[in-house]
């Protein structure tokens, strides 16, 4: 994996640039904003169903230029995940439905029972994808894990009589390993593929292997887990088997920092990604926790989307394709994001004039 050597903060400022006149067809996002550094582009928003039917440049256009939009998909958007192969999901705790984003069918819908009606959730939360296609959603009041078929019907549930109040969701690509936050007992806990328990891990505190209020969970390409310790604005790094390996992040402002961490993420090229909803920005470090760089600034939608701009973002996920998906929780909507890896940057090379100016 290359380290990043660079820091840079998207001001919201950089929009006016989108809006200047004698600009090529299409502009780009990119951070940091020097296309020779470039290792994240800005692709697209999602907020209502025909976002998937529309081309991404022209409704971004129309979107910073604050034209009128029809209503918000989503009433209290809080996770995501995506299976790298065009389709996304949301979980929304206020109308208590789990949303489908297919880009490859251009059409949305919701999870469903087995017979195909609207799955009712009693609050829905975590999501997470495996290498099947399976789709799990932890039910913070059902107390447990509910499974969906690629199809998006409900095949089982795991967990009962185990889990209490499960929050975020990692799960191994073989669907072998589960693991669920749960905040209010400050512990983790791991599920086999049939719901059995196999094992819990820490308890309240501060020191190395305890938590308070942990809220996300996340594996990386080695099966080491990664745990957002929201209150103790941090995150903790374990082994496969729950042993304590490090530690990396503060409380603060400085780059680097957290003032309120609402969830991560773990990509394939080795970056952890950790969203924080008061600084209404994501933070990036590699997998030893080195911060490599910080994007985002706060931006109400009622003044247009920016690429870049949020409004306390929460659920975030990192995709094999190099995908990365942002809850955008009081602007209501998904932002889409993309790392620049060889393989992106070869189908999508920068031309000159493309990039926004910052």
């Amino acid at each position: 994996m290359a380290v990043w050597r660079w820091m840079v903060v998207f001001a919201a400022l950089a929009l006016l640039g989108a809006c200047a006149p004698a600009q090529p067809d299409r502009q780009r996002f990119f951070w940091p904003p020097d296309t020779s550094e470039a290792r994240i582009e800005y692709l697209d928003f999602y907020e209502k169903a025909e976002d998937v039917r529309r081309g991404a440049p022209a409704r971004i256009s129309e979107a910073i230029l604050g034209r009128e939009r029809p209503r918000p998909l989503f009433s209290r958007p809080v996770d995501v995940a995506s299976d790298g192969k065009g389709r996304f999901y949301v979980s929304d705790a206020e109308s208590r439905r789990v949303h489908v984003f297919d880009l490859n069918r251009f059409e949305t819908r919701v999870l469903q029972d087995e017979n195909g009606q609207p799955f009712g959730f009693r609050l829905p939360h975590g999501l997470a994808v495996d290498a099947q296609g399976l789709v799990y959603v932890s039910d913070i009041h059902a107390h447990q894990i509910f499974v969906f078929g690629p199809d998006g019907r409900k095949l089982r549930s795991l967990g009962q009589g185990h889990l209490e109040n499960p929050a975020g969701l990692a799960v191994s690509p073989d669907g072998a390993r589960i693991w669920t936050a749960e905040p209010q007992q400050h512990r983790l806990t791991r599920l086999d593929a049939d719901g059995n328990l196999v094992q819990r891990l820490g308890r309240r505190g501060n020191r190395p292997g305890g938590f308070n209020y942990p809220l996300d969970v996340d594996l990386d390409a080695q099966g080491n887990l990664y745990v957002l310790d929201s209150l103790n604005a941090r995150v903790q790094v374990f082994d496969g088997e729950g042993k304590f390996l490090r530690l990396f992040g503060e409380r603060g402002t400085a780059l680097g920092s957290f003032q309120i961490p609402k969830a991560l993420a773990v990509d394939p090229e080795g970056h952890v990604y950790v969203t924080d909803a008061r600084a209404h920005r994501f933070v990036v470090f590699d997998l030893e926790g080195r911060h490599l760089l910080t994007l985002g600034a706060k931006h109400s939608a009622a003044d247009g989307v920016a690429p870049g701009g949020f409004l306390l973002p929460g659920g975030i996920d990192a995709d094999p394709a190099g995908g990365i998906y942002v809850v955008d929780g009081l602007n209501r909507m998904v932002h889409r994001f993309q790392y620049i890896n060889d393989e992106w940057l070869a189908a999508h090379p920068i031309r000159p004039g493309e990039a926004a100016a910052k």
